[in-house]
């Protein structure tokens, strides 16, 4: 599967720049790159011991170039020093792939640092929470803050919004980390971790909430892209399937009744598929199989949601060819198959494929658009797979033959000799 996140972003990239997200904002000081590189989520400077040690005065303990190594391959400390950690009491540190120059501005931003005079002892955690659905601040929710060490949970605070829907947590400690917890008409919510950044003493987050509904009027399968690889001996097909969904409503899709299951999303795979896997906008323990279908209990927010789907097929139980079914009405539809022997092509009427290439290796792109729920038509050339698959038996099928030839051939001679005696 490693091979198949590395097709998918490849191609992602170049034909589907708009699927993946580019901070917009490339960090250019060395508080920045402290502050976006994640740096503060196991750091303070002069608040204390966290995940790991308190970097405030740290020039006493390291050199400039130290600490350039520390921000830029920690793994290069722990060689010279012949220990890991370095520091009893803490976790190794990660590598953080900052390149020279960004090393370079984290270290001087430490040796740089002084904590502001007018700042606070504690934190404040603050925000509002706006039901979308109705267009107005949500009076009365339950909010729950949630505070941890790593990724340990370690205490549990509880307010409740007012009338403008405001909510406040305050006399927080800079050495945690913090998530906000909610619950609307049975769907949970629940926020990005924050933390305190070295000069912050005040963190806000506003949250949207929704009303939910069983109907699926908004929800539409936007694209899907499909990646079609052989193995490297030949017998197996690796399929990939990106799903890009959207919820264009202002309302949670909890889903439509499937038997005594409630449903949100349906994916279909061939009945001969294996190591089928899903990632990305699903969750395993929210997915219920019957038969060649996947059905996800997930609740569906306003918003995309994309979900990649991957299974293997072994081309000795497809027989040369395999459909790829979606149960939607999709927009747009390509089908990246790579070139090999084996010849894989769309069965479809009408529908050519461009030769492309990407990252050097040989493609054939299939466009298909305006179909209501599809059933893809994948062959296999029949030549093509006997040279993959059996290419590499024909020479004990040559031998068996010499063999059996040889044997007919012997008791003909012998026979012959008996009759003319």
């Amino acid at each position: 599967m490693r091979k198949a996140a590395l097709y998918v972003f490849l191609i992602l990239s170049v034909f589907f720049p708009h699927n993946t997200s580019v901070s917009a904002q490339v960090p250019s000081s060395g508080e920045e790159i402290f502050i976006q590189r994640n740096c503060s989520r196991c750091h303070t400077l002069g608040r204390g011991r966290f995940v790991g040690p308190d970097l405030l005065g740290v020039g006493e303990k390291y050199s400039r170039d130290d600490l350039i190594k520390w921000a830029q391959d920690p793994e290069n400390i722990y060689e010279q020093r012949n220990k890991k950690p370095v520091n009893e009491g803490y976790p190794p540190m990660p590598p953080m792939n900052l390149s020279e120059s960004e090393a370079r501005e984290v270290a001087d931003y430490l040796l740089d640092y002084a904590p502001p005079e007018d700042l606070l002892e504690s934190g404040t955690i603050s925000g509002q929470i706006k039901n979308v659905t109705k267009g107005k601040s949500q009076e009365g929710q339950n909010v729950v803050l949630v505070s941890y060490m790593g990724e340990r949970q370690q205490k549990r605070y509880f307010a409740e919004s007012d009338s403008l829907g405001r909510f406040s947590f305050s006399s927080l400690r800079w050495d945690r980390s913090y998530e906000i917890m909610l619950f609307h008409e049975g769907i949970q919510y629940v926020s990005a971790k924050m933390v305190f950044s070295p000069a912050q003493d005040q963190i806000t987050v506003d949250l949207p909430v929704y009303d939910t509904t069983s109907s699926d009027e908004n929800i539409s399968l936007l694209s899907l892209n499909v990646i079609i690889y052989p193995d490297d001996e030949g017998s197996t097909v690796n399929v990939t399937s990106l799903y890009v969904f959207e919820n264009s409503g202002d309302t949670v899709f909890t889903g439509r009744k499937q038997d005594s299951d409630t449903t949100t999303l349906v994916f279909s795979i061939p009945q001969e598929a294996y190591d089928v896997a899903f990632s990305d906008g699903t969750n395993p323990n929210e997915l219920v199989r019957r038969g060649e279908k996947f059905y996800s209990q997930l609740p569906f927010l306003p918003g995309i949601k994309r979900v990649v789907l991957n299974y293997s097929l072994a081309l000795s139980q497809v027989k040369g060819k395999f459909q790829i079914d979606c149960e939607y009405e999709v927009r747009n539809i390509a089908v990246f198959i790579k070139k090999t022997e084996l010849g894989i092509r769309v069965k479809q009427p009408e529908v050519t494929a461009d030769d492309i290439v990407i990252h050097n290796e040989a493609f054939l792109k299939y466009e298909l658009s305006g179909f209501e729920p599809v059933s893809i038509d994948i062959v296999v050339s029949s030549t093509s797979l006997l040279n993959s698959n059996l290419g590499r038996y024909l020479h004990v099928i040559f031998f068996l033959i010499f063999v059996v030839l040889g044997t007919v051939y012997f008791f003909y001679r012998k026979n012959r000799s008996s009759s003319m005696n």
